[in-house]
């Protein structure tokens, strides 16, 4: 009786499920919202690039007739005037180190929106080396440059291959320790894969001033017989190097089963996006 009395509740259950109606969920829409991105290097001409969000999929959608206004170390600079393609610029105005710059955006159809940037100075590299060697099948830099220990500082550093006056990113390795397991060989763990590929790092690992350090690239990593070596050391704030990581770890997200929520960083009051700034020195070095 209790296997008839299960069996009748399985049929009815079926039946009820069969005969429910499949709702469409509705397409979910949101405001429009104002997208700001913006990654000024120093002694470069200070740009933006607005567009409007909007939607799911995001709609992008260039906007052409804000009023932006800039300030640097809360004096005006003037108003930003739009070129193409939702780029806007400030004439004959360039990103200045160690200075603070603050943008405000207003539109009749947006929320007043507000962001700033303090733009770092140079770090400049004081010695690179290169060392090929061709029985291990790769090619190891040593870089050195020098940390101001008063201050949190944060860097990036990039590899380019030349050849024929052209410059490729090129992947490169390292077991030093300021990586904190950011670049693919160092793949240890989960937060380590979130950021693996990411090419930023913090001074928090360095023991002096004096910073040494020491990376690799395979040399069957590309068909290419590059040359020459460009090697970039980047000073970047706070703000880039927070979205840098976040950046990377969007990327990585879809390649891990499980994964922490991830949001792009952002330093935009009333928006979305990104407005920061950067320094960079760079040497290039022969191939041996």
């Amino acid at each position: 009786m209790n296997y008839f009395k299960l069996l009748t509740c399985l049929i009815l259950f079926s039946l009820l499920v069969s005969c429910e109606e499949e709702e469409e969920l509705p397409i979910v829409q949101s405001e429009p919202i104002i997208s700001i991105n913006s990654l000024i290097g120093v002694d470069s001409l200070i740009k933006l690039n607005l567009s409007e969000s909007v939607g799911s999929p995001v709609e992008i959608k260039y906007i052409s007739d804000a009023i932006i206004s800039a300030y640097k170390n809360d004096k005006e600079l003037g108003k930003f005037i739009y070129r193409e393609n939702g780029t806007y610029e400030l004439p004959e105005q360039y990103m200045a180190s160690e200075s603070e710059y603050k943008i405000t955006i207003t539109h009749p159809n947006f929320n007043k929106v507000t962001t700033n940037t303090i733009a770092p100075e140079k770090v400049q590299i004081n010695d690179i080396k290169l060392l090929n060697d061709a029985s291990e099948g790769k090619t190891t830099f040593k870089l050195k440059f020098t940390d101001d220990p008063s201050k949190s500082n944060y860097y990036m550093l990039l590899i380019k291959g030349i050849l024929n006056n052209n410059s490729n990113v090129i992947e490169y390795y390292s077991s030093d320790i300021v990586f904190e397991g950011n670049l693919n060989v160092n793949d240890n763990g989960f937060e380590q894969n979130m950021l693996r590929g990411s090419r930023s790092f913090s001074d928090e690992n360095f023991e002096n001033s004096q910073v040494e350090i020491s990376f690799y690239i395979l040399n069957d990593d590309f068909f290419v017989d590059y040359q020459e070596y460009k090697i970039e050391l980047y000073h970047l704030n706070e703000d880039y190097f927070n979205y840098e990581r976040s950046f990377v770890s969007l990327e990585n997200k879809s390649d891990l089963p499980f994964s922490n929520k991830t949001n792009l960083y952002s330093n935009v009051e009333g928006a979305f996006g990104i407005f920061t700034s950067y320094a960079l020195d760079y040497k290039i070095v022969s191939k041996q």
